[in-house]
């Protein structure tokens, strides 16, 4: 089974910061939700959170880890697309469309995939040093 570290997420998108704002994409909080995907969740779990909320750590945690571990893997599995960590990364920051539609990823995107797999591997390697 796979589980994106949300934490993982968190260190690319902001620095870990729950404050954090984009003025250019309108991304908030820690892990940059955007509008579009607090609407999905909005509409899924019957909430009516606003971006402003996604300032708050609890708050924008439950929204991320639904769309990364829940909603993007049931949008893959919709279009017949494997259900990967890359695909997953690919969809969290470029859209289910660049998958959907065969488009080459961006730099940003292969950049973030790369981020996330040596933060990862560090991550995994302290973890196994730990008695």
């Amino acid at each position: 089974m796979i589980i994106i570290s949300l934490y993982i997420i968190a260190l690319i998108e902001s620095s870990n910061n729950p404050l954090a704002i984009n003025e250019v994409s309108k991304a908030y909080g820690k892990y940059q939700i955007t509008q579009p995907c607090l609407d999905d969740f909005n509409e899924a779990k019957n909430t009516s959170y606003s971006l402003q909320e996604m300032l708050s750590p609890q708050t924008s945690s439950e929204v991320a880890n639904w769309y990364l571990n829940a909603r993007i893997p049931q949008m893959l599995k919709k279009l017949g697309l494997l259900d990967s960590v890359s695909n997953r990364l690919i969809a969290y920051n470029a859209g289910i469309g660049t998958l959907k539609n065969h488009k080459p990823l961006p730099k940003e995107t292969r950049d973030y995939i790369k981020k996330y797999n040596k933060l990862r591997g560090e991550y995994e390697k302290k973890r196994q040093s730990i008695p």
